[in-house]
């Protein structure tokens, strides 16, 4: 009886509820999973979470992106996983990035491993148009979150190699979602960062003056004190002597 599998592709990916509200009866429910399990018409994601199968290709129909926004109510991409989705990652990475209010275990599926990060804020947290099941950080708030913790961005020439494809940022954005998170070094550190790209992102002075307001009287480090050992006193800021020699240095993939 496959008279839901219709349904189920245009679900693409569901929880049991989307499915008791199709049967109205939970052990339907139940039952009608466990039937399209075996007979490979969908697949499980983790507990709780399926995808209906393309019948084409024996694949999941739903994207690496769909999943990581819907392992729950409030996961959305975020940091490396972002910069991917907004078509600006340099390096071919084989995990996702997950923020969510709720925390779950990372887990593994058709060889992407979803890994949970603490959602820091709403702002900036957007449903693109085009892909309705999807939700991402926007660039101003992706960009803002990779500064703020580099390792979760692929690191520090990963995180280079992106923002040098972005070739215009809206500051408004950024100073909002910098009053958001309220953190004194990342004022320091975003002000270091994108004034190697204030020309290609289009970031007026104005912008720049704002970072350096927001500038209080303690010494940081952009990453660990081995590989930041430059001091830069406009930013009180300890980092790698030119950060934009990691882009004549090339990528590798990371697999």
């Amino acid at each position: 009886m496959n008279k839901y599998i219709e349904e189920f592709h245009k679900l693409k990916i569901f929880h049991k509820k989307d499915i008791v509200s199709l049967t109205d009866n939970e052990n339907a429910a139940k039952g009608l999973l466990r039937r399209y399990k075996q007979q490979g018409l969908i697949s499980q994601v983790r507990r709780d979470l399926y995808v209906a199968t393309d019948l084409a290709t024996k694949t999941s129909s739903a994207s690496k992106y769909e999943i990581a926004s819907q392992i729950n109510t409030s996961s959305y991409l975020s940091y490396h996983a972002a910069l991917e989705y907004h078509g600006l990652a340099h390096q071919v990475f084989y995990e996702m990035q997950v923020s969510s209010k709720e925390r779950f275990n990372n887990f593994e599926y058709d060889g992407i491993s979803y890994i949970y990060s603490e959602s820091k804020l709403d702002a900036g947290v957007i449903t693109p148009p085009a892909d309705t099941l999807i939700r991402v950080t926007d660039l101003e708030r992706t960009v803002l979150d990779c500064i703020n913790q580099i390792d979760r961005s692929g690191g520090l020439e990963e995180m280079i190699a992106c923002f040098a494809l972005i070739t215009y940022i809206n500051e408004n954005k950024l100073q909002d979602y910098l009053k958001q998170f309220n953190k004194q070094v990342l004022y320091q550190k975003t002000g270091f960062v994108l004034g190697y790209f204030q020309r290609e992102m289009k970031l007026s002075d104005a912008f720049f003056d704002f970072c350096k307001s927001k500038i209080g009287k303690s010494i940081r480090y952009l990453t660990d004190q081995q590989e930041s050992n430059v001091y830069f006193s406009e930013w009180k800021l300890y980092a790698p002597k030119n950060i934009l020699s990691f882009l004549e240095q090339g990528g590798s993939i990371n697999v």
